[in-house]
């Protein structure tokens, strides 16, 4: 495994215990994994942890052919990430725009973003949503749109929303399933689309809709309620505690 690079070290053993080193157990070319907790790990872009690595975007074309889907998969989800952001990766957005597919842009959909040509950036998102289809969960595009606050893309997002909503809603009669991850209930699809409505449209509609889960019986809905309100409420300071508790005792 290659050398980690000191300011990251440094804030991953604040976490722990002292005198406790942190455990790399994963590197991958565009990442790292660290062992957190007992079933818990923390997985950070290389591009993030460190602001001078880079890859050029005429190296990235030459490999780009050659590489899996699952290799491809795992740059684009690391690289979009990255902060200080140039000319070079607007050149290797280009190219992932060109010659890719929903589940890559899926994962760097607020990449497209920082593209200079705004206008175009939010039309690819907005087509993406629609090519979909309401029979699919485009949500990172959703999101994406959201965070763009470009008025287009209320009509898009609407749908879904009222789709979820709906379904949500279900719960009255049927009662909190027991999985509300994976259940049969939207949670967190109907909070992507409310939240994103919110953003753009900054009506009274979508932050009533997310407000009144902030009490619901059960604490993963209370949380993504929060995140999609972008408050740290009781459950997120809550979780926010208990998580570096927990890296800090093995």
């Amino acid at each position: 495994m290659s050398s980690v690079p000191p300011k990251l070290t440094e804030f991953l053993k604040r976490a722990y215990a002292p005198g406790r080193q942190p455990e790399l157990v994963k590197e991958t070319e565009w990442s790292y994994v660290y062992k957190l907790g007992e079933k818990s790990y923390w997985h950070i872009s290389k591009f993030l942890a460190d602001k001078t690595y880079k890859i050029s975007s005429s190296e990235i074309r030459g490999r780009w052919p050659r590489m899996s889907e699952n290799e491809r998969l795992d740059f684009v989800q690391n690289f979009w990430s990255k902060p200080n952001w140039d000319e070079n990766d607007t050149e290797i957005l280009e190219m992932i725009m060109e010659d890719g597919n929903d589940r890559l842009w899926g994962h760097c959909a607020q990449a497209l973003l920082k593209h200079p040509d705004r206008d175009r950036a939010v039309k690819f998102l907005i087509c993406r949503v629609e090519q979909c289809g309401t029979d699919h969960d485009p949500l990172n595009y959703v999101q994406a749109l959201g965070i763009s606050k470009d008025a287009r893309a209320v009509p898009i997002i609407r749908p879904y929303f009222e789709k979820y909503r709906d379904e949500v809603e279900k719960e009255k009669a049927a009662g909190v399933p027991n999985d509300v991850v994976f259940g049969p209930i939207p949670y967190s699809a109907y909070f992507t689309s409310a939240a994103a409505l919110l953003q753009i449209t900054g009506s009274t509609e979508y932050e009533h809709a997310i407000q009144k889960y902030l009490d619901h019986e059960n604490e993963q809905v209370r949380w993504w309620a929060e995140n999609a309100l972008i408050v740290e409420g009781p459950t997120t300071a809550k979780r926010r505690a208990d998580f570096w508790k927990a890296g800090s005792k093995e």
